[in-house]
């Protein structure tokens, strides 16, 4: 009876050190540093056990409709605030808005991407996106050689084949997801960037290659978001959906790596400079050389599939995303339609240059990603040692990141924030927007190398789909946003494309 006794005691007292331990990991000790900038004078924007400023996305959805209204809203109740803080698992962020402070942030070479949720991306992607200092450096240098003027206008026509083939499925149909829909598209351009050719032949556990490739986007975002790694660390994850993640990853690498040696060794170097229609491999073949050890100028096989990989998944976030939200734009307003259909020319002017000069096109996409901002904050960053931004002191370890989502509807300087308007953007009243302020696609050395190609993309996809549907949508049909891994609708977006009448 003794011994039981014994057991129960030394067992109820490991529960009470653990209860202990996490009541201060995840409480106790962000409470003390969020004290420490409170006295600085930073906005407390929310404190909330484990979850920070997401306890306000329940409440959002049932008041407002929208999950992140309360975030949107905050620089509308709070003018002239130039940053806020919440909590996240243990962490303290502090998100930005002053736009001083915003490029001193980016400018700043203490502070780095923060390894929580980071590093299980970096399982099956390492790419630029994740890369610091000189290595980030090297690689950008290297890519952005061959991410050139010439291949973005070699990428139109691909493109548009792309948007075509899509096109003659949907015709006349309901798309029960048009996200997902664009999402696939994007995939299907990011493939034919990189390699000139669909995948579609190639099949992984009698699955595409797109479909192995976003079933492992979801398999990471699921885990980043579960509650055993928000927990337990990455180590609490290793003999599930991880280790599967990793054997996948290995497996479609070894199907990328063949197709890429079987083009370096097939490629003639002079058949190559009258090659017409040339992708990302093609240029990188002949503009750096592509070798076995990397090198200061030269870039391995191993490294172009991780920069695909990146590719492929910043392209379904981002232009799958903001697509989807366009066509759920036209349909909800479709005098907006009419308006960018007379400023496109015909197919045949579907030139970077043409594409750029078409205006109001671009102040549609520009206000679609202001205000549908596909992501609340950039990946978290983190302080490597004591800092200052501005007047404000920053202790090691804080987790700092820009507020987009916030700013974005910040009435100082979007008139009628929560109001789409694309007129905003070539009535004059954002002539002087400060930079920093609207930046969907990052900014200062980080910023995304791939935006004039998701730009590029964007517009041809609405350009093809504005000349040949209209499009309808279930008038009972209200959009509401929550957060997944990614802001996203609560129900999917289900489109009719009716063939336009001739």
């Amino acid at each position: 009876m003794g011994l039981i006794l014994q057991i129960i005691i030394f067992i109820l007292t490991i529960i009470s050190l653990l209860a202990l331990y996490l009541v201060y990991k995840f409480y106790v000790k962000p409470k003390i540093l969020m004290g420490f900038y409170e006295k600085q004078g930073v906005k407390n924007l929310c404190f909330y056990p484990f979850i920070g400023k997401y306890s306000f996305v329940s409440r959002d959805i049932m008041l407002k409709g929208d999950g992140f209204y309360s975030i949107k809203d905050f620089l509308a109740q709070n003018p002239g605030c130039k940053y806020s803080m919440t909590n996240l698992a243990e962490f303290v962020c502090i998100q930005l808005y002053d736009p001083d402070i915003i490029k001193e942030f980016y400018n700043c070479k203490h502070i780095v991407k923060h390894k929580f949720g980071v590093e299980i991306f970096q399982e099956f992607m390492n790419g630029i996106v994740f890369a610091e200092g000189e290595e980030h450096t090297r690689k950008r240098k290297i890519i952005s050689q061959a991410f050139h003027y010439q291949l973005l206008q070699s990428m139109i026509s691909p493109l548009s084949e792309i948007y075509d083939e899509f096109i003659d499925k949907v015709k006349d149909k309901k798309v029960d997801d048009c996200i997902s829909m664009f999402q696939d598209i994007s995939g299907e351009s990011v493939l034919r960037l990189f390699f000139s050719k669909s995948f579609k032949d190639y099949k992984y556990r009698n699955k595409t290659m797109t479909e192995t490739l976003s079933d492992l986007i979801n398999c990471a975002g699921q885990m980043a978001k579960s509650t055993e790694y928000a927990f337990l660390g990455k180590g609490a994850l290793r003999f599930g959906k991880l280790s599967t993640l990793q054997k996948t990853t290995k497996d479609i690498k070894k199907i990328f790596k063949e197709v890429i040696t079987n083009r370096i060794d097939s490629t003639n170097l002079d058949d190559l400079k009258h090659k017409q229609r040339k992708d990302m491999i093609d240029y990188l073949i002949e503009n750096q050389g592509i070798d076995k050890i990397e090198s200061e100028n030269k870039i391995t096989i191993e490294t172009i599939i991780e920069e695909f990989i990146t590719f492929y998944v910043a392209g379904l976030d981002t232009t799958g995303h903001t697509l989807g939200m366009a066509m759920y734009y036209l349909s909800v307003y479709p005098e907006l339609s009419e308006e960018i259909k007379a400023t496109i020319k015909s197919q045949a002017d579907l030139t970077s240059e043409n594409i750029k000069n078409m205006k109001y096109l671009q102040a549609f996409v520009n206000e679609v990603l202001r205000h549908y901002t596909i992501a609340d904050q950039l990946f978290m960053r983190t302080a490597t040692q004591d800092i200052q931004l501005g007047n404000l002191k920053i202790k090691k370890g804080t987790v700092l990141n820009v507020g987009n989502l916030e700013n974005h509807f910040d009435p100082k300087y979007f008139k009628d924030p929560h109001q789409f308007n694309p007129q905003r953007w070539l009535d004059g009243s954002l002539d002087k927007l400060p930079p920093y302020i609207f930046n969907p696609f990052s900014a200062g050395k980080n910023n995304c190398i791939g935006q004039h190609f998701a730009q590029i993309n964007i517009k041809i996809g609405l350009i093809k789909f504005i000349q040949s549907f209209d499009f309808e949508i279930d008038p009972n049909y209200k959009l509401i946003l929550t957060f997944q891994f990614l802001i996203e609708p609560v129900q999917p977006i289900a489109l009719t494309f009716k063939s336009k009448k001739l």
